[in-house]
C-alpha cells in the first residue's frame, strides 16, 4: 500500500474509533407523549423521566452531566429500570449519592435488573440503603403515585436469575402472565396499572398479565444500532431483538424501552426518556 493510501486508511480509523469515543459519551433526550387509557384527569400532562442501566458509566464529576439533564427536564416522577451497577462492581457509594440526587428532582421508583441479582448481598444492601434514602423500592411489589389527587399504580418485578441466564442443565425460565401473579400478584382493577420491569422481551406476557404502560431497559438499544433495521444484539447474545428501543404496542397495553446509559454503543447514544403522559 502507498504512502498515500496508508495515511488515508490511518486518518479513517482515528476518525472513526474518535466518533465511537464520543458516541459512548454523549447523553440523548427522547421526547415520549403517550395517550393511556383510564389515566385519571391528575395525571394529564405530568412527565415521567425514564432511566436504565447505568452500569460503570459517571458522565462527569458526581454524575453531574447526567443529574444536569435530569434537572434541566423538570420530571413529575423518575423511573429507573435496573442495572444500576454492574455485576463485578464493589464500591456502592457514588451510586446510592446518584440516586439520592435525582430524588432531590423527583420521587423515585427503582427496580433491580439482572446485574443486581447476580450480586443479591450487594443488591439487599443497596436496596435497603435506597429504601432508608426515600427511594420508593418495588422488588416484586407496587404502590399507588398520587399527582394533583388523582393515583395510579405503579408495580416492578425482579425476575429470577433463571430468567436471564440458563441453569446448568436447565432452560431458561421463561417470562409468563402465570409467573407474573405468582411474583406480584393480580393488576389493580381500580387504576391505571404501570409496570416497571427490566426486560422488555417478555411484554406479550406483561400484556397478558394486565399492564397498562409497561417500562423496560436491559437490551442496551441492541448495542449498535443499523440503519432502518434497529438494534443488533441482545444482552442473551440474540440477533435483532423485538424490543430494543422506543415505543410499542399490544392490544391496550403499550411499553416504553430505554436503550440504556451504560455499556459500550455504536450508532446508539446513550438514551433518557421523558415520557409525557395524556388522558386517551
Amino acid at each position: 500500500m502507498k504512502l498515500p493510501a496508508k495515511l488515508g486508511l490511518g486518518a479513517l480509523i482515528l476518525t472513526a474509533a474518535g466518533w465511537t469515543l464520543v458516541q459512548n459519551r454523549m447523553l440523548s433526550v427522547q421526547r415520549v407523549s403517550v395517550p393511556v387509557k383510564g389515566l385519571p384527569a391528575g395525571f394529564e400532562g405530568k412527565k415521567i423521566l425514564h432511566l436504565s442501566d447505568l452500569h460503570k458509566k459517571r458522565y462527569g464529576e458526581g454524575f453531574n452531566n447526567l443529574l444536569n439533564t435530569c434537572a434541566f427536564l423538570e420530571p413529575d416522577l423518575i423511573f429507573f429500570t435496573g442495572d444500576l451497577f454492574s455485576r463485578d462492581e464493589t464500591n456502592m457509594a457514588p451510586k446510592l449519592v446518584f440516586m439520592q440526587r435525582l430524588m432531590r428532582i423527583a420521587p423515585v421508583y427503582y427496580i433491580v435488573g439482572n446485574h443486581e441479582t447476580d450480586a443479591p448481598d450487594r443488591m439487599t444492601a443497596v436496596n435497603a440503603a435506597l429504601e432508608k434514602a426515600g427511594v420508593h423500592v418495588l422488588y416484586n411489589s407496587s404502590e399507588t403515585a398520587k399527582l394533583s389527587g388523582d393515583e395510579v399504580m405503579i408495580t416492578g418485578t425482579a425476575l429470577p436469575a433463571s430468567h436471564y441466564r440458563r441453569p446448568k442443565g436447565q432452560s431458561r425460565t421463561p417470562v409468563t402472565a402465570e409467573l407474573l401473579r405468582e411474583l406480584i400478584g393480580e393488576p389493580d382493577s381500580e387504576r391505571v396499572n404501570i409496570l416497571l420491569s427490566h426486560d422488555p422481551l417478555p411484554f406479550e406476557a406483561y400484556a397478558e398479565w394486565g399492564a397498562d404502560l409497561v417500562f423496560a431497559g436491559h437490551v442496551h438499544g441492541g448495542v449498535i444500532r443499523l440503519p432502518f433495521i434497529g438494534g443488533l444484539l441482545s444482552p442473551e447474545r440474540r440477533f435483532f431483538p423485538k424490543y430494543s428501543k422506543g415505543l410499542y404496542r399490544i392490544g391496550g397495553s403499550q411499553m416504553i424501552v430505554s436503550a440504556g446509559l451504560g455499556k459500550f454503543r455504536l450508532m446508539n447514544p446513550s438514551h433518557i426518556l421523558l415520557v409525557t403522559l395524556h388522558c386517551e
